[in-house]
């Protein structure tokens, strides 16, 4: 190499170095133990919260969570506020839910006037009836087993209802039907009487002669009256002939009757209607637990690098998301980067006269910007992990071995093309401090170098870095992509 090719290395890493530098100034949330003073807390439930959580005062950040650790049956915080707020004997925090997904902060109550300032190294007291997502699921669940208790009892006391008015009916229709059958019994002995009375009558008037006369004429007007009062029965009319031959009092039965069995089919709809009401409620509870779960489940990570291509004096950038199930036995990579020196076109295009005879060629070269994606699934045994899919637009394989945790050994083929040598890329990364669940930015740098092309002419070296930490809140995204998606 000559010397413009070492000063181009050196101002690389000079304005990797001051991006770097910067990127860590502008990521810094500005809160160290210079501008702060601790204080401590104890919470029964600590939930959602980790070393990264705010502490909130207003809505606005005033503070952070250093460290949380498990004493007893309790979490004690140590927190660190700002030295411009003051805290007071009686100030006090309590813990909220900042989204659905489980994640939470801390609510600071700095107190009131009337007290004296607290001394840092103090405990601040906590709230213990902060409500959260969890308690708020709690009670959903609570209401959904009321309203199903009061829908059981509602149904039950509804059945009973309609089968005690079934039972007055049918004692009222008995009551009528043995009336009836009493009268008619009545009628029956009163016509064998009046048969008895007429034949005694007869003999009577046998014996007596003209001297019975009268009474024998009395004893049939008696029988004309009988006989009036029975087709008066017979015609329907009077109490007793409208119970025995009135049509419509059986008609008001049935139609009671008829009314009855409407009024059950129709509480037996509402009563299913409501119950498939209680069940769909019971099915969107149990979806935000499944979208709580899966999002919890999952880790993911944000990659950003470059690197420089030492004979092409090329640069080389790219970004990619990182999703760790909670097996830990694999991983996903999604990414995309672009192509050093973009994609070079030639066209040849031929020019003729007025006549349409050639006169000439001209060659046109142009030169584009292009981007290539990744897509890699990779499985893990042990210090080796073997991984394949799409390398920069082309399908290819790889494997890594870690045989320490700072170092890495990366091995990938792809770019198959006929007649050429496919892209056989080496790569050795170092992670000096590499920690992706940190909150110090120097604790996500890793250093790489490589070759790229190592089987043809084409060989080239490349040396860079990049950063790659844990983002909580593009984990939520992609826990929810799956009920977005319709699952």
């Amino acid at each position: 190499m000559n010397g413009s090719q070492y000063i181009k290395i050196a101002l690389f890493f000079i304005s990797l170095g001051t991006a770097g530098g910067a990127y860590i100034l502008l990521s810094s949330d500005g809160m160290n133990s210079f501008n702060t003073k601790t204080y401590e807390a104890v919470l029964p439930d600590a939930t959602g919260l980790s070393t990264r959580s705010r502490i909130y005062l207003a809505g606005i950040p005033v503070g952070k969570i250093r460290a949380i650790e498990l004493t007893g049956n309790e979490a004690r915080l140590q927190i660190a506020l700002r030295k411009d707020v003051e805290i007071r004997a009686d100030a006090s925090i309590a813990r909220r839910s900042s989204s659905i997904l489980g994640t939470s902060m801390l609510s600071l109550d700095p107190g009131t006037e009337l007290t004296s300032l607290l001394t840092p190294g103090g405990r601040l007291s906590a709230e213990k009836n902060a409500r959260d997502i969890n308690n708020i699921m709690g009670l959903v669940g609570t209401a959904g087993e009321q309203l199903t208790s009061l829908l059981r009892e509602f149904q039950t006391n509804q059945m009973q209802l309609l089968a005690i008015s079934l039972e007055t009916i049918n004692e009222i229709t008995q009551k009528i039907n043995s009336q009836t059958d009493a009268e008619l019994e009545r009628l029956s002995r009163i016509l064998e009487a009046a048969a008895l009375i007429a034949e005694q009558a007869e003999g009577l008037l046998l014996e007596n002669g003209e001297g019975i006369s009268a009474s024998v004429a009395e004893i049939r007007g008696a029988l004309g009256d009988i006989h009036s009062i029975t087709g008066e029965i017979r015609g329907g009319q009077g109490n007793i002939g409208k119970t025995i031959y009135d049509g419509r009092l059986y008609d008001r039965i049935l139609s009671t009757v008829e009314k009855a069995d409407e009024a059950a089919e129709k509480l037996q709809t509402a009563l299913s209607n409501i119950n498939k009401l209680a069940v769909n409620v019971d099915g969107v509870v149990t979806s935000a637990g499944e979208v709580v779960e899966r999002a919890a489940g999952l880790g993911i990570q944000v990659d950003s690098y470059a690197q420089y291509r030492v004979l092409s004096s090329q640069v080389q950038a790219g970004a990619a998301l990182r999703l760790n199930p909670r097996s830990n036995d694999r991983w996903y990579r999604l990414g995309v980067s672009g192509i050093p020196g973009g994609i070079s076109s030639r066209t040849i295009k031929e020019i003729t006269d007025e006549r349409g005879s050639r006169i000439s060629y001209e060659d046109i070269n142009e030169t584009r910007f292009a981007f290539a994606l990744d897509a890699e699934i990779a499985r893990r045994f042990g210090p080796l992990t073997f991984r394949g899919g799409l390398f920069e637009n082309t399908a290819g394989l790889g494997i890594d071995i870690q045989p320490v945790k700072w170092l890495d050994l990366s091995g990938e083929v792809f770019d198959f093309k006929s007649g050429e040598f496919p892209n056989l890329r080496g790569t050795l990364t170092l992670y000096p401090f590499f920690d992706p669940h940190s909150d110090k930015p120097w604790n996500w740098l890793y250093l790489r170098g490589g070759i790229n092309y190592a089987l043809d002419k084409r060989r080239d070296f490349f040396i860079g870095g990049g950063v790659r930490f844990a983002d909580r809140e593009v984990k939520g995204l992609v826990g929810l992509l799956p009920v977005l998606g319709g699952n």
